[in-house]
């Protein structure tokens, strides 16, 4: 008798189309991730903002940089799969010529936004609005990017703060406009020297 291996166990050659198994599973892991930003945005904006700008840092510095380095034919291979018509050709015109380049501008480009999240307004506020128009604008790239909006609303929810101090400043005012209820934010006060 012979047994035949079991397809979803089985592995795709290098440079299959991803499955519909794989942009479920996809979306799945992002609305997960997602979920626990802006709950945390809601909850705890200080810390949500901080795990925000991580976050997109690292999306931006280890996804996009390793992405950039070692494959970028993913670029144009993401935008052709986008359902909309306009929004692929739109794609395939910025990745097309010099994926890249165009990874190197992405990977610059979530850089520089996960900085500004991460420090003072008016850039905090700046970046939290980017985040948002970033993963809204991203959403029409296909199935798997469908969890997008949740990150965006977390994104918008923080930009109403008004953030006085850098995320990871030491000042009793680290928190959403002014000291929180219940302390002194990530800081404690020091005794003064003397």
């Amino acid at each position: 008798m012979t047994r035949t291996a079991d397809p979803r166990t089985r592995a795709r050659p290098a440079g299959a189309a991803p499955t519909t198994a794989d942009d479920v599973r996809q979306v799945l892991v992002a609305v997960a991730v997602y979920s626990l930003l802006t709950g945390l945005a809601y909850r705890r904006p200080a810390a949500g903002r901080r795990a925000l700008g991580v976050f997109f840092a690292l999306t931006g510095l280890v996804w996009n940089g390793v992405t950039t380095v070692t494959a970028p034919e993913q670029y144009p291979a993401l935008a052709r799969r986008a359902p909309w018509g306009w929004y692929r050709r739109a794609g395939l015109a910025l990745t097309g010529p010099a994926p890249r380049a165009f990874g190197v501008a992405m990977t610059a480009g979530e850089t520089v936004v996960a900085a500004a999240v991460l420090g003072r307004d008016p850039a905090a506020r700046l970046g939290l609005l980017a985040v948002a128009a970033f993963a809204l604008g991203t959403t029409p790239l296909g199935p798997y990017t469908l969890g997008n909006p949740v990150l965006a609303a977390g994104a918008l929810h923080l930009a109403r703060h008004r953030w006085p101090t850098a995320a990871f400043g030491c000042r009793h005012d680290a928190g959403p406009a002014g000291p929180s209820a219940r302390g002194a934010g990530p800081c404690r006060a020091r005794p003064a020297a003397g």
